[in-house]
């Protein structure tokens, strides 16, 4: 039979376990409310390449709106990075000066220092329209690829037979999808694409005019066009118009993007509509995920585009 000494231990024992316990699960809370005490939602910065060239894509503002409320609902604050500087550290420098958690980038080209530097230093990024900039780069992007290749095909429904393109330049991926687009789509309705009918164009309004004074100056002009910017499409239709002939009966138009004012120029401009906005909460959605999880895999997503009829292409539907 136990004696009293030995109940008297076995209790002594039973309490010291209890207040060990309850002194595990006090730091435990303590610690617990350290860590909410000093949590903050994440601080998310945004760098585009427009700023470098002082030309902001027409896009931008509907990407920037996207990301805006999409943080905005999860308390978190955003960042713009403005500097030019081509030094490769340049935003390494900055997301480390303001503590910033990741970066959604806009527009830059294949092999850019700067973001391989971010994505080495283990900084979450998500590209918008940035697919293969560099390795473990999340993106979002728009259907490029697909949204040329219904441009293209309206184009030969119109009855054009002769159909050229501006494409942006291939260091940007969007560049390389929308050109794909173009010959998949020349190829699906049995039309050549003559190497003339080619030619780069850099997103602006300047390169536009400058790249369908090219094609005007062909023994053999295309009968239609199909620029891989509405920037420059609204550039081609002064050329052509510059030129003494008229858009659509002598030359059909069609561009990618739906700016704004793509309802402004005369003709109307039949484009690609991208869904900015919806690109932007996309990517904001999966950085903040990218960050949550470090162990999650990059997001990667194509949101759908929609061709958009107007008056450039010649339909008379």
């Amino acid at each position: 039979m136990e004696n009293t000494a030995d109940k008297t231990l076995a209790l002594i024992e039973r309490e010291m376990k209890e207040r060990e316990l309850f002194r595990e699960r006090a730091d435990a809370l303590a610690a617990e409310k350290m860590r909410a005490k000093d949590a903050r939602a994440p601080l998310i910065g945004v760098a585009t390449s427009s700023w470098d060239t002082n030309r902001p894509h027409p896009i931008f503002l509907g990407l920037l709106e996207g990301i805006r409320s999409r943080l905005s609902a999860s308390g978190c604050d955003l960042l713009l990075f403005t500097t030019v500087d081509q030094d490769s550290d340049a935003f390494l420098r900055r997301c480390c000066d303001s503590g910033v958690d990741g970066v959604i980038l806009h527009g830059f080209a294949i092999g850019d220092a700067r973001v391989l530097r971010l994505v080495e230093a283990g900084i979450p990024c998500v590209g918008l329209d940035d697919i293969g900039l560099v390795p473990n780069l999340g993106h979002v992007s728009s259907d490029n690829v697909g949204g040329a290749i219904e441009a293209v095909c309206h184009l030969a429904a119109v009855g054009r037979r002769r159909i050229a393109t501006i494409h942006a330049p291939l260091s940007h991926a969007v560049g390389g999808e929308r050109l794909l687009g173009y010959r998949i789509g020349l190829e699906e309705v049995g039309l050549l694409c003559p190497p003339e009918y080619l030619v780069e164009a850099d997103f602006s309004l300047y390169d536009g005019v400058t790249a369908m004074e090219q094609l005007l100056a062909l023994d053999e002009r295309p009968d239609a066009v199909f620029a891989a910017s509405d920037v420059m499409a609204i550039g081609a239709i002064s050329a052509i118009e510059k030129a003494g002939l008229c858009v659509p009966d002598d030359i059909a138009i069609a561009g990618f993007d739906d700016v704004p004012y793509a309802t402004f120029v005369s003709p109307q401009l039949t484009t690609v509509r991208q869904d900015a906005p919806a690109q932007g909460i996309a990517a904001a959605e999966g950085l903040l995920r990218m960050i949550a999880d470090p162990s999650a895999s990059p997001i990667e997503l194509v949101v759908p585009v929609e061709l958009i009829v107007r008056e450039s292409s010649g339909y008379r539907g």
